[in-house]
């Protein structure tokens, strides 16, 4: 049995840690959501999630829903004027406020740039917000494990010359693939421009007829452009076809086309022959 004398929901042990209870049984109100996390099909829990922004989503590889979660949150936090030194703490706080009872979080961090006050994660020193326009770019370069050049190369030697790699060539591709990647890395420019903001705004969540005491920001205007990156479709395609027997390959190919081709047409010989 669970005492709690003054029956809010909190265990009187937690609220007076030398009351003797007996062991707390499940309460629906103070539970929690797991913290949902795209890439995975369950829910993960607060300590795995707190590296996974830093270790794991900032350096997945473009196009992935991992990478397009952790764009859109920090293209968020920098539209909110938040430095970048900061945003790992900002992860920190929304991740611990998926695990507050009552945030109405559902468990989905991204939620807490809704709630968040900028302010809050001002450098230190810091005498207000600061405006004007800015630039930074960001450089990303992909190199390949010895599994995935092995697997790509394996697929495209498959395909171009009917055989599986060998360990040398497999060996030479990822030297190779990981070369070629470090000189066409992908650039990610970014210019942005903030804007300092009149009066006060209704803070979020508020009730209709709600006081408007919120500072307004302001407005920040963000321009990405993304060029450069490395294709290892196409390098895995030329290695393929650099490979001594390609060649013979190819023939058998071309003569095994003009046989099917007749066999399907016979009175297509002459044209072929032509």
């Amino acid at each position: 049995m669970v005492l709690d004398a003054n029956k809010n929901g909190v265990p009187d042990n937690l609220e007076k840690p030398g009351t003797k209870t007996n062991t707390p049984t499940y309460n629906p109100n103070m539970s929690v959501p797991a913290v949902t996390l795209p890439g995975l099909t369950r829910g993960a829990a607060a300590s795995e999630a707190y590296n996974w922004f830093k270790f794991v989503a900032a350096k997945a590889a473009k196009g992935t829903v991992i990478r397009e979660y952790y764009d859109n949150f920090t293209r968020d936090l920098a539209r909110l004027g938040i430095p970048r030194s900061k945003w790992n703490s900002v992860w920190k706080d929304a991740v611990d406020w998926t695990q507050t009872p009552g945030s109405g979080s559902n468990g989905n961090p991204a939620a807490y740039l809704a709630v968040l006050d900028p302010l809050d994660y001002a450098d230190k020193g810091s005498e207000g917000p600061k405006y004007g326009t800015r630039k930074q770019k960001q450089i990303t370069t992909n190199q390949y494990s010895p599994s995935q050049a092995g697997s790509a190369i394996n697929q495209m030697i498959e395909s171009e010359i009917g055989r599986t790699a060998t360990k040398e060539e497999i060996d030479a591709y990822l030297a190779g693939v990981n070369a070629a990647a470090k000189k066409s890395p992908s650039i990610s420019s970014q210019t942005i421009t903030t804007a300092p903001g009149k009066g006060n705004l209704v803070p979020a969540g508020a009730k209709s007829g709600a006081k408007a005491t919120s500072p307004n920001l302001g407005s920040t205007t963000i321009e990405s452009t993304e060029s450069g990156g490395f294709d290892p479709s196409m390098y895995a395609l030329n290695f393929a076809r650099s490979r001594p027997d390609f060649a013979e390959s190819f023939a058998t190919k071309a003569v095994l086309g003009i046989i099917q081709k007749v066999l399907k047409d016979p009175n297509a010989i002459g044209n072929v022959v032509e």
